[in-house]
Protein backbone atom coordinates (compact mmCIF):
# COMPACT_ATOMS: atom_id res chain seq x y z
CA UNK A 1 0.00 0.00 0.00
CA UNK A 2 1.74 3.23 -0.72
CA UNK A 3 1.80 6.08 1.73
CA UNK A 4 1.30 9.58 1.44
CA UNK A 5 5.19 11.22 1.39
CA UNK A 6 5.51 14.41 3.67
CA UNK A 7 5.22 16.51 0.68
CA UNK A 8 1.37 15.34 0.38
CA UNK A 9 0.29 15.58 4.23
CA UNK A 10 -2.53 17.86 5.01
CA UNK A 11 -1.27 21.16 7.41
CA UNK A 12 -3.61 22.16 9.52
CA UNK A 13 -2.36 25.21 9.81
CA UNK A 14 -3.11 26.05 6.27
CA UNK A 15 -6.43 24.13 6.75
CA UNK A 16 -6.70 26.33 8.80
CA UNK A 17 -5.95 29.87 6.86
CA UNK A 18 -8.32 28.48 4.20
CA UNK A 19 -11.08 28.40 6.77
CA UNK A 20 -10.43 32.06 8.00
CA UNK A 21 -10.18 32.90 4.28
CA UNK A 22 -13.08 31.74 3.24
CA UNK A 23 -14.51 33.16 6.30
CA UNK A 24 -13.57 36.52 5.25
CA UNK A 25 -14.70 36.27 2.24
CA UNK A 26 -18.24 35.62 2.74
CA UNK A 27 -18.07 38.29 5.56
CA UNK A 28 -16.68 40.89 2.83
CA UNK A 29 -20.00 39.33 0.40
CA UNK A 30 -22.82 40.22 3.13
CA UNK A 31 -21.30 43.68 3.98
CA UNK A 32 -21.70 44.66 0.00
CA UNK A 33 -24.89 42.98 0.33
CA UNK A 34 -25.86 45.39 3.64
CA UNK A 35 -24.41 48.38 1.19
CA UNK A 36 -27.45 48.12 -0.96
CA UNK A 37 -30.92 49.87 -0.67
CA UNK A 38 -32.88 47.71 1.32
CA UNK A 39 -36.04 45.98 0.40
CA UNK A 40 -38.19 49.03 2.57
CA UNK A 41 -36.67 51.88 0.87
CA UNK A 42 -36.81 50.09 -2.57
CA UNK A 43 -40.56 49.70 -1.92
CA UNK A 44 -41.19 53.59 -0.87
CA UNK A 45 -39.98 54.25 -4.32
CA UNK A 46 -42.42 52.66 -6.12
CA UNK A 47 -45.43 53.32 -3.49
CA UNK A 48 -48.25 55.06 -5.62
CA UNK A 49 -46.66 54.25 -8.62
CA UNK A 50 -49.56 52.05 -11.08
CA UNK A 51 -47.07 51.13 -13.89
CA UNK A 52 -44.30 49.49 -12.20
CA UNK A 53 -43.11 47.58 -15.51
CA UNK A 54 -39.83 49.82 -16.06
CA UNK A 55 -38.51 47.72 -12.85
CA UNK A 56 -38.57 44.54 -14.99
CA UNK A 57 -37.10 46.29 -17.28
CA UNK A 58 -34.16 47.15 -15.20
CA UNK A 59 -33.98 43.79 -14.37
CA UNK A 60 -33.28 42.85 -18.12
CA UNK A 61 -30.43 45.54 -18.12
CA UNK A 62 -28.96 43.78 -15.30
CA UNK A 63 -28.88 40.27 -16.99
CA UNK A 64 -27.35 41.53 -19.58
CA UNK A 65 -24.74 42.73 -17.78
CA UNK A 66 -23.81 39.56 -15.54
CA UNK A 67 -24.22 37.99 -19.08
CA UNK A 68 -27.79 36.40 -19.37
CA UNK A 69 -30.65 37.26 -21.62
CA UNK A 70 -34.08 36.15 -19.76
CA UNK A 71 -34.87 33.44 -22.35
CA UNK A 72 -30.96 31.33 -20.79
CA UNK A 73 -32.87 30.54 -17.97
CA UNK A 74 -35.46 28.68 -19.69
CA UNK A 75 -33.06 25.65 -19.58
CA UNK A 76 -33.55 25.79 -15.03
CA UNK A 77 -37.26 24.77 -15.88
CA UNK A 78 -38.72 26.51 -13.37
CA UNK A 79 -41.70 26.22 -11.16
CA UNK A 80 -42.81 29.36 -10.34
CA UNK A 81 -44.56 30.27 -7.17
CA UNK A 82 -47.07 33.29 -6.38
CA UNK A 83 -49.35 33.80 -3.51
CA UNK A 84 -49.96 35.69 -0.51
CA UNK A 85 -49.69 32.74 2.18
CA UNK A 86 -48.18 29.16 1.77
CA UNK A 87 -45.92 29.92 -1.50
CA UNK A 88 -43.03 29.31 0.87
CA UNK A 89 -44.53 26.22 2.38
CA UNK A 90 -45.95 25.18 -1.40
CA UNK A 91 -42.44 25.48 -2.64
CA UNK A 92 -40.76 23.49 0.42
CA UNK A 93 -43.45 20.53 -0.77
CA UNK A 94 -42.37 20.93 -4.27
CA UNK A 95 -38.98 21.21 -3.88
CA UNK A 96 -39.57 17.87 -1.02
CA UNK A 97 -41.28 16.06 -3.36
CA UNK A 98 -38.72 16.57 -6.58
CA UNK A 99 -36.37 15.20 -4.15
CA UNK A 100 -37.34 11.43 -4.67
CA UNK A 101 -36.65 11.78 -8.06
CA UNK A 102 -33.32 13.06 -7.76
CA UNK A 103 -31.15 10.21 -9.79
CA UNK A 104 -29.32 8.35 -7.05
CA UNK A 105 -32.73 7.91 -5.23
CA UNK A 106 -33.62 4.94 -8.75
CA UNK A 107 -35.15 1.92 -7.10
CA UNK A 108 -33.40 -0.75 -8.37
CA UNK A 109 -34.76 -2.19 -11.76
CA UNK A 110 -36.52 1.12 -12.30
CA UNK A 111 -36.70 2.48 -16.08
CA UNK A 112 -35.82 6.06 -16.24
CA UNK A 113 -36.26 7.97 -19.59
CA UNK A 114 -35.78 11.01 -18.14
CA UNK A 115 -33.99 11.91 -14.47
CA UNK A 116 -33.03 14.96 -12.29
CA UNK A 117 -29.53 15.39 -11.11
CA UNK A 118 -29.80 18.66 -9.21
CA UNK A 119 -32.86 20.73 -7.62
CA UNK A 120 -32.84 24.61 -6.60
CA UNK A 121 -34.28 26.29 -4.50
CA UNK A 122 -35.13 29.94 -4.14
CA UNK A 123 -37.55 31.61 -1.44
CA UNK A 124 -37.67 35.23 0.77
CA UNK A 125 -37.29 36.49 3.09
CA UNK A 126 -33.91 34.08 5.22
CA UNK A 127 -34.77 33.04 8.35
CA UNK A 128 -31.44 33.24 10.27
CA UNK A 129 -28.80 33.20 7.96
CA UNK A 130 -29.18 34.76 3.49
CA UNK A 131 -27.63 31.59 2.50
CA UNK A 132 -30.62 29.82 3.02
CA UNK A 133 -32.61 31.67 -0.17
CA UNK A 134 -30.64 29.57 -2.52
CA UNK A 135 -30.69 26.14 -1.74
CA UNK A 136 -28.98 23.12 -4.24
CA UNK A 137 -30.20 19.47 -3.65
CA UNK A 138 -28.32 16.90 -6.00
CA UNK A 139 -28.98 13.66 -3.45
CA UNK A 140 -31.84 12.22 -1.67
CA UNK A 141 -29.64 11.58 1.59
CA UNK A 142 -29.00 15.24 1.72
CA UNK A 143 -30.53 16.79 4.68
CA UNK A 144 -32.44 20.14 4.19
CA UNK A 145 -30.45 21.97 6.97
CA UNK A 146 -27.54 20.97 4.35
CA UNK A 147 -28.89 22.68 1.30
CA UNK A 148 -28.09 26.19 1.43
CA UNK A 149 -25.02 27.53 -0.39
CA UNK A 150 -22.22 26.90 1.10
CA UNK A 151 -20.25 30.37 2.24
CA UNK A 152 -17.40 29.61 -0.30
CA UNK A 153 -19.89 29.44 -3.43
CA UNK A 154 -21.72 32.29 -1.81
CA UNK A 155 -19.12 35.11 -1.48
CA UNK A 156 -17.95 33.36 -4.82
CA UNK A 157 -21.44 34.29 -6.77
CA UNK A 158 -21.73 37.54 -5.00
CA UNK A 159 -18.69 38.37 -5.64
CA UNK A 160 -19.02 38.04 -9.57
CA UNK A 161 -22.16 39.46 -10.01
CA UNK A 162 -20.99 42.59 -7.75
CA UNK A 163 -17.87 42.95 -9.93
CA UNK A 164 -20.04 42.46 -13.69
CA UNK A 165 -22.38 45.33 -12.59
CA UNK A 166 -19.74 47.52 -11.02
CA UNK A 167 -21.22 47.99 -8.19
CA UNK A 168 -17.95 49.45 -5.95
CA UNK A 169 -18.46 52.76 -8.76
CA UNK A 170 -22.44 52.10 -9.36
CA UNK A 171 -24.89 55.36 -7.93
CA UNK A 172 -27.62 53.35 -5.86
CA UNK A 173 -30.53 54.65 -7.60
CA UNK A 174 -29.01 52.45 -10.65
CA UNK A 175 -27.99 49.77 -8.78
CA UNK A 176 -30.33 46.44 -7.50
CA UNK A 177 -31.85 46.66 -4.02
CA UNK A 178 -30.82 44.00 -1.70
CA UNK A 179 -33.75 41.80 -2.85
CA UNK A 180 -33.12 42.14 -6.52
CA UNK A 181 -29.13 41.54 -6.12
CA UNK A 182 -30.31 38.50 -4.78
CA UNK A 183 -32.81 37.43 -7.26
CA UNK A 184 -30.09 38.10 -9.74
CA UNK A 185 -27.40 36.19 -7.80
CA UNK A 186 -29.82 33.10 -7.62
CA UNK A 187 -30.34 32.80 -10.97
CA UNK A 188 -26.75 33.11 -11.72
CA UNK A 189 -25.71 30.41 -9.02
CA UNK A 190 -28.37 27.30 -10.79
CA UNK A 191 -26.66 28.42 -14.03
CA UNK A 192 -23.90 28.12 -12.88
CA UNK A 193 -24.19 24.85 -10.64
CA UNK A 194 -26.61 23.47 -13.77
CA UNK A 195 -29.62 22.67 -11.83
CA UNK A 196 -32.24 20.67 -13.67
CA UNK A 197 -34.76 22.21 -11.72
CA UNK A 198 -35.34 25.84 -10.28
CA UNK A 199 -38.21 26.00 -7.27
CA UNK A 200 -38.44 30.07 -7.58
CA UNK A 201 -40.75 31.75 -4.98
CA UNK A 202 -42.12 35.03 -5.68
CA UNK A 203 -40.96 38.42 -3.40
CA UNK A 204 -43.73 40.13 -3.51
CA UNK A 205 -46.53 40.46 -5.47
CA UNK A 206 -45.83 38.54 -9.21
CA UNK A 207 -46.35 40.61 -11.97
CA UNK A 208 -43.16 43.58 -11.53
CA UNK A 209 -41.29 41.04 -9.12
CA UNK A 210 -37.89 41.03 -9.56
CA UNK A 211 -38.24 36.65 -10.04
CA UNK A 212 -41.06 37.52 -13.20
CA UNK A 213 -37.57 38.37 -15.59
CA UNK A 214 -38.32 34.18 -15.78
CA UNK A 215 -39.16 34.05 -19.46
CA UNK A 216 -40.86 30.60 -20.22
CA UNK A 217 -41.18 28.51 -16.96
CA UNK A 218 -42.73 24.63 -16.60
CA UNK A 219 -45.24 25.19 -14.22
CA UNK A 220 -46.28 28.54 -12.45
CA UNK A 221 -48.53 28.33 -9.25
CA UNK A 222 -50.76 30.97 -7.22
CA UNK A 223 -51.06 30.07 -3.62
CA UNK A 224 -54.16 31.19 -1.55
CA UNK A 225 -54.54 35.22 -2.08
CA UNK A 226 -55.48 37.79 0.99
CA UNK A 227 -54.77 41.02 1.76
CA UNK A 228 -51.13 42.36 1.89
CA UNK A 229 -48.52 44.73 1.26
CA UNK A 230 -51.87 46.86 0.17
CA UNK A 231 -49.62 49.89 -0.67
CA UNK A 232 -47.85 48.46 -3.32
CA UNK A 233 -50.61 46.00 -4.01
CA UNK A 234 -54.16 47.28 -3.20
CA UNK A 235 -56.54 47.21 -0.91
CA UNK A 236 -58.77 44.89 -2.75
CA UNK A 237 -58.63 41.34 -3.83
CA UNK A 238 -58.99 41.68 -7.20
CA UNK A 239 -56.35 44.19 -7.54
CA UNK A 240 -54.05 41.63 -6.11
CA UNK A 241 -54.82 38.76 -8.24
CA UNK A 242 -54.10 40.80 -10.70
CA UNK A 243 -50.34 41.31 -9.36
CA UNK A 244 -50.25 37.52 -8.79
CA UNK A 245 -51.74 36.64 -11.78
CA UNK A 246 -48.71 38.20 -13.84
CA UNK A 247 -46.29 35.43 -13.40
CA UNK A 248 -48.55 33.62 -15.98
CA UNK A 249 -47.30 32.78 -19.77
CA UNK A 250 -48.84 31.74 -22.59
CA UNK A 251 -48.52 27.90 -22.52
CA UNK A 252 -47.12 27.36 -19.08
CA UNK A 253 -49.83 25.47 -17.19
CA UNK A 254 -50.86 27.00 -13.96
CA UNK A 255 -52.25 25.93 -10.65
CA UNK A 256 -53.99 28.04 -8.11
CA UNK A 257 -56.15 27.08 -4.71
CA UNK A 258 -60.10 27.72 -4.70
CA UNK A 259 -60.45 31.53 -4.01
CA UNK A 260 -62.03 34.55 -3.61
CA UNK A 261 -65.29 34.53 -6.02
CA UNK A 262 -63.80 38.03 -7.53
CA UNK A 263 -60.01 36.95 -7.09
CA UNK A 264 -60.60 34.06 -9.27
CA UNK A 265 -62.42 35.82 -11.84
CA UNK A 266 -59.56 37.71 -12.06
CA UNK A 267 -57.00 35.06 -12.15
CA UNK A 268 -59.14 33.39 -15.03
CA UNK A 269 -59.42 36.73 -16.85
CA UNK A 270 -55.66 37.08 -16.83
CA UNK A 271 -55.01 33.41 -17.91
CA UNK A 272 -57.71 33.94 -21.30
CA UNK A 273 -55.66 37.26 -21.78
CA UNK A 274 -51.95 35.56 -21.22
CA UNK A 275 -52.72 32.33 -23.17
CA UNK A 276 -52.33 30.41 -19.76
CA UNK A 277 -53.78 27.21 -18.94
CA UNK A 278 -55.34 27.36 -15.27
CA UNK A 279 -56.40 24.56 -13.19
CA UNK A 280 -57.78 24.72 -9.68
CA UNK A 281 -56.84 22.09 -7.69
CA UNK A 282 -59.18 20.46 -4.38
CA UNK A 283 -57.22 19.26 -1.74
CA UNK A 284 -56.26 15.59 -1.97
CA UNK A 285 -58.18 12.98 -0.78
CA UNK A 286 -54.52 10.94 0.65
CA UNK A 287 -54.00 13.84 2.41
CA UNK A 288 -55.75 12.93 5.57
CA UNK A 289 -53.51 9.94 5.82
CA UNK A 290 -50.34 11.32 5.49
CA UNK A 291 -48.72 12.71 7.86
CA UNK A 292 -46.94 16.13 6.50
CA UNK A 293 -43.98 17.61 6.99
CA UNK A 294 -45.11 20.51 8.15
CA UNK A 295 -47.71 21.41 10.96
CA UNK A 296 -51.09 22.78 10.53
CA UNK A 297 -54.36 21.72 9.11
CA UNK A 298 -54.16 24.54 6.76
CA UNK A 299 -51.05 22.73 5.06
CA UNK A 300 -52.64 20.33 3.11
CA UNK A 301 -54.20 22.55 0.71
CA UNK A 302 -50.54 24.03 0.09
CA UNK A 303 -49.48 20.01 -0.26
CA UNK A 304 -52.45 19.49 -2.53
CA UNK A 305 -51.11 22.67 -4.78
CA UNK A 306 -47.75 20.91 -4.73
CA UNK A 307 -48.46 17.81 -5.53
CA UNK A 308 -50.74 19.10 -8.47
CA UNK A 309 -47.81 21.28 -9.43
CA UNK A 310 -44.89 18.61 -9.04
CA UNK A 311 -46.97 15.59 -10.78
CA UNK A 312 -47.35 18.66 -14.33
CA UNK A 313 -43.49 18.94 -14.18
CA UNK A 314 -42.37 15.69 -13.81
CA UNK A 315 -44.61 14.74 -17.05
CA UNK A 316 -43.11 17.88 -18.85
CA UNK A 317 -39.76 16.76 -17.85
CA UNK A 318 -40.62 13.37 -19.37
CA UNK A 319 -41.07 11.09 -16.23
CA UNK A 320 -43.47 8.41 -16.93
CA UNK A 321 -46.46 7.08 -14.85
CA UNK A 322 -47.61 10.34 -14.25
CA UNK A 323 -51.41 10.72 -15.58
CA UNK A 324 -53.19 13.51 -16.34
CA UNK A 325 -53.55 16.10 -13.94
CA UNK A 326 -57.17 15.45 -13.33
CA UNK A 327 -57.13 11.72 -12.84
CA UNK A 328 -53.51 11.75 -10.83
CA UNK A 329 -55.55 14.39 -8.16
CA UNK A 330 -57.87 11.03 -7.53
CA UNK A 331 -55.81 8.85 -7.47
CA UNK A 332 -53.51 7.10 -5.20
CA UNK A 333 -50.50 8.91 -4.76
CA UNK A 334 -46.80 7.03 -5.43
CA UNK A 335 -44.62 6.39 -3.08
CA UNK A 336 -42.25 9.44 -3.55
CA UNK A 337 -45.04 11.46 -3.39
CA UNK A 338 -45.95 10.38 0.06
CA UNK A 339 -42.25 10.80 0.82
CA UNK A 340 -41.31 13.53 0.01
CA UNK A 341 -44.66 15.30 1.66
CA UNK A 342 -43.60 13.81 5.00
CA UNK A 343 -39.98 14.58 5.11
CA UNK A 344 -41.25 18.31 3.66
CA UNK A 345 -39.41 20.91 6.22
CA UNK A 346 -40.37 24.58 6.73
CA UNK A 347 -38.75 26.24 9.76
CA UNK A 348 -40.62 28.85 11.06
CA UNK A 349 -43.95 27.56 10.06
CA UNK A 350 -46.41 26.41 12.75
CA UNK A 351 -42.42 25.26 14.84
CA UNK A 352 -42.56 23.86 18.12
CA UNK A 353 -39.67 24.19 20.36
CA UNK A 354 -39.47 22.95 24.18
CA UNK A 355 -37.01 24.21 26.46
CA UNK A 356 -36.18 26.16 30.05
CA UNK A 357 -40.04 24.11 30.75
CA UNK A 358 -41.51 26.11 28.02
CA UNK A 359 -43.47 25.04 25.19
CA UNK A 360 -42.54 28.01 22.18
CA UNK A 361 -44.93 27.63 19.30
CA UNK A 362 -43.22 29.78 16.44
CA UNK A 363 -44.90 31.36 13.39
CA UNK A 364 -44.64 33.78 11.10
CA UNK A 365 -47.59 34.92 10.04
CA UNK A 366 -47.84 38.49 8.90
CA UNK A 367 -51.30 38.82 7.19
CA UNK A 368 -54.75 38.28 8.06
CA UNK A 369 -55.59 35.53 6.71
CA UNK A 370 -52.74 33.79 7.78
CA UNK A 371 -53.16 34.42 11.23
CA UNK A 372 -56.65 33.08 10.86
CA UNK A 373 -55.43 29.47 9.57
CA UNK A 374 -52.85 29.71 12.59
CA UNK A 375 -54.98 29.84 15.36
CA UNK A 376 -56.64 26.37 15.02
CA UNK A 377 -52.83 25.22 15.68
CA UNK A 378 -52.06 26.92 18.31
CA UNK A 379 -55.27 26.08 20.45
CA UNK A 380 -54.38 22.66 20.21
CA UNK A 381 -50.84 22.98 21.65
CA UNK A 382 -52.97 25.65 24.51
CA UNK A 383 -55.47 22.88 25.21
CA UNK A 384 -52.31 20.29 25.28
CA UNK A 385 -51.11 22.09 28.92
CA UNK A 386 -54.26 23.51 30.23
CA UNK A 387 -52.95 24.69 33.43
CA UNK A 388 -49.88 26.35 32.07
CA UNK A 389 -49.18 30.30 31.29
CA UNK A 390 -49.92 31.64 27.84
CA UNK A 391 -47.26 34.16 26.81
CA UNK A 392 -47.62 36.33 23.67
CA UNK A 393 -44.86 37.43 21.66
CA UNK A 394 -45.17 39.66 18.15
CA UNK A 395 -43.71 42.24 16.59
CA UNK A 396 -44.66 43.75 12.91
CA UNK A 397 -42.55 46.25 11.69
CA UNK A 398 -43.92 46.83 8.23
CA UNK A 399 -47.36 46.41 8.30
CA UNK A 400 -50.58 47.24 9.63
CA UNK A 401 -49.84 45.94 13.44
CA UNK A 402 -52.74 47.00 14.58
CA UNK A 403 -54.79 45.70 12.33
CA UNK A 404 -53.19 42.44 12.83
CA UNK A 405 -53.75 42.24 16.47
CA UNK A 406 -57.57 42.93 15.98
CA UNK A 407 -57.93 40.32 14.07
CA UNK A 408 -55.97 37.94 16.24
CA UNK A 409 -58.34 38.85 18.79
CA UNK A 410 -61.22 38.66 16.85
CA UNK A 411 -60.28 34.94 15.65
CA UNK A 412 -59.12 33.93 19.45
CA UNK A 413 -62.68 35.45 21.20
CA UNK A 414 -64.76 33.93 18.95
CA UNK A 415 -63.05 30.25 18.53
CA UNK A 416 -65.23 27.84 20.45
CA UNK A 417 -61.94 27.01 21.65
CA UNK A 418 -61.68 30.35 23.62
CA UNK A 419 -63.06 28.69 27.16
CA UNK A 420 -60.96 25.35 26.43
CA UNK A 421 -57.93 27.16 29.03
CA UNK A 422 -58.64 28.31 32.31
CA UNK A 423 -57.85 32.01 32.89
CA UNK A 424 -57.15 34.57 29.82
CA UNK A 425 -56.23 33.43 26.57
CA UNK A 426 -52.68 35.18 27.58
CA UNK A 427 -51.66 35.80 30.69
CA UNK A 428 -49.01 38.05 29.38
CA UNK A 429 -48.11 40.24 26.04
CA UNK A 430 -44.91 41.10 24.92
CA UNK A 431 -43.73 43.48 22.35
CA UNK A 432 -40.50 43.96 20.82
CA UNK A 433 -38.52 44.79 17.63
CA UNK A 434 -36.93 42.05 15.53
CA UNK A 435 -33.62 42.94 16.89
CA UNK A 436 -31.95 39.57 18.25
CA UNK A 437 -29.57 40.94 20.89
CA UNK A 438 -29.40 43.51 23.41
CA UNK A 439 -27.76 47.03 22.80
CA UNK A 440 -24.53 46.15 23.79
CA UNK A 441 -24.00 43.63 21.58
CA UNK A 442 -22.51 43.70 18.06
CA UNK A 443 -25.00 43.89 15.39
CA UNK A 444 -25.80 40.56 13.20
CA UNK A 445 -24.57 41.47 9.73
CA UNK A 446 -26.83 38.39 8.28
CA UNK A 447 -30.33 40.86 9.69
CA UNK A 448 -28.92 44.49 8.98
CA UNK A 449 -31.23 44.50 5.80
CA UNK A 450 -33.92 42.65 7.46
CA UNK A 451 -34.67 44.36 10.10
CA UNK A 452 -34.74 47.96 8.21
CA UNK A 453 -38.10 49.15 8.44
CA UNK A 454 -37.31 53.05 8.00
CA UNK A 455 -38.57 53.59 11.83
CA UNK A 456 -36.42 54.60 14.47
CA UNK A 457 -36.03 51.57 16.76
CA UNK A 458 -34.61 53.61 19.98
CA UNK A 459 -38.61 55.07 20.63
CA UNK A 460 -40.04 52.22 20.23
CA UNK A 461 -43.10 53.85 18.49
CA UNK A 462 -44.89 50.75 16.91
CA UNK A 463 -44.37 48.69 19.81
CA UNK A 464 -45.68 51.03 22.51
CA UNK A 465 -48.70 51.52 19.84
CA UNK A 466 -48.91 47.54 19.30
CA UNK A 467 -49.32 47.23 23.20
CA UNK A 468 -51.53 50.28 23.85
CA UNK A 469 -53.91 48.63 21.21
CA UNK A 470 -53.82 45.28 22.83
CA UNK A 471 -54.12 46.43 26.45
CA UNK A 472 -57.40 48.21 24.65
CA UNK A 473 -58.90 45.47 22.77
CA UNK A 474 -58.01 42.71 25.35
CA UNK A 475 -59.59 44.93 28.58
CA UNK A 476 -57.18 44.11 30.37
CA UNK A 477 -57.03 40.67 30.33
CA UNK A 478 -53.30 39.93 29.80
CA UNK A 479 -50.44 42.24 31.60
CA UNK A 480 -48.64 44.25 28.58
CA UNK A 481 -44.99 44.89 28.62
CA UNK A 482 -42.90 46.28 25.79
CA UNK A 483 -38.85 45.53 25.02
CA UNK A 484 -36.37 46.23 22.59
CA UNK A 485 -34.93 42.93 21.35
CA UNK A 486 -36.02 39.39 20.88
CA UNK A 487 -33.52 38.29 23.47
CA UNK A 488 -35.08 40.48 26.10
CA UNK A 489 -38.29 39.24 24.91
CA UNK A 490 -37.30 35.80 25.64
CA UNK A 491 -36.10 36.22 28.74
CA UNK A 492 -38.70 37.95 30.18
CA UNK A 493 -40.74 35.36 29.07
CA UNK A 494 -38.50 32.25 30.53
CA UNK A 495 -37.74 34.38 33.79
CA UNK A 496 -41.68 35.40 34.03
CA UNK A 497 -43.41 32.45 33.58
CA UNK A 498 -40.86 29.94 33.10
CA UNK A 499 -38.36 27.90 35.69
CA UNK A 500 -34.94 27.93 33.97
CA UNK A 501 -33.36 26.03 37.25
CA UNK A 502 -35.56 23.15 36.30
CA UNK A 503 -35.80 21.84 32.56
CA UNK A 504 -36.55 18.32 33.30
CA UNK A 505 -39.77 19.34 35.25
CA UNK A 506 -42.88 17.41 34.18
CA UNK A 507 -45.24 19.36 31.62
CA UNK A 508 -44.50 22.74 30.26
CA UNK A 509 -44.59 25.83 32.58
CA UNK A 510 -45.49 27.79 29.94
CA UNK A 511 -47.11 28.39 26.27
CA UNK A 512 -45.34 30.82 24.24
CA UNK A 513 -46.66 31.78 21.11
CA UNK A 514 -44.33 34.12 19.08
CA UNK A 515 -45.84 35.75 15.60
CA UNK A 516 -46.12 38.16 13.53
CA UNK A 517 -43.22 38.68 11.55
CA UNK A 518 -40.86 36.27 9.93
CA UNK A 519 -37.60 38.07 11.23
CA UNK A 520 -39.17 38.01 14.26
CA UNK A 521 -39.29 33.94 14.27
CA UNK A 522 -36.16 34.21 12.36
CA UNK A 523 -34.40 35.96 15.41
CA UNK A 524 -36.03 33.73 17.81
CA UNK A 525 -35.53 30.49 16.59
CA UNK A 526 -31.56 31.72 16.59
CA UNK A 527 -31.61 32.96 20.16
CA UNK A 528 -33.67 29.92 21.44
CA UNK A 529 -30.03 27.61 20.22
CA UNK A 530 -27.96 29.49 21.94
CA UNK A 531 -30.73 30.49 25.05
CA UNK A 532 -29.11 28.93 28.25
Amino acid sequence: MASLSLGTQLNPLTQTDGLQSSRRLYHNALHHLNSLRTNFESRQQTIGVQDRSFLLEQMGEWCEEIGYQPADFDVLNAIHIAGSKGKGSTASFVFSILSEYLSDGCDPGEKRPASLKKIGLYTSPHMRSVRERIRIRESQSTAFTDTPLDEKKFAQYSSEIWNRLNLDSRAPSQSPSFAKFLTLMGLHTFMQEKVDTAVVEVGIGGRYDSTNILHQPSVCAITSLGLEHTDLLGSRLEGIAWAKGGIMKKGVPVFTVPQDPGAMAVLEAVAVYEGADLHVVATHPDLESIELGLQGDFQRINASLAVAVAAKHLSRMGFSGIADTTTFMQSSLPEKFRRGLEKAQWPGRCETRHNHGIRWLLDGAHTLESIEVLWPWVVKNMVAQKQARRVLIFNQQTKDATALLHHLWQVMTSSTSRFACAGPIFHQAIFCTNTLWERNAAPDIERVSMTYSGDSLQDLKIQHESATCWAEISGGESAVTVVRTVEEAIRYAAHGYGDRDCIEREGDEAVVLITGSLHLVGSALEFLDTFA
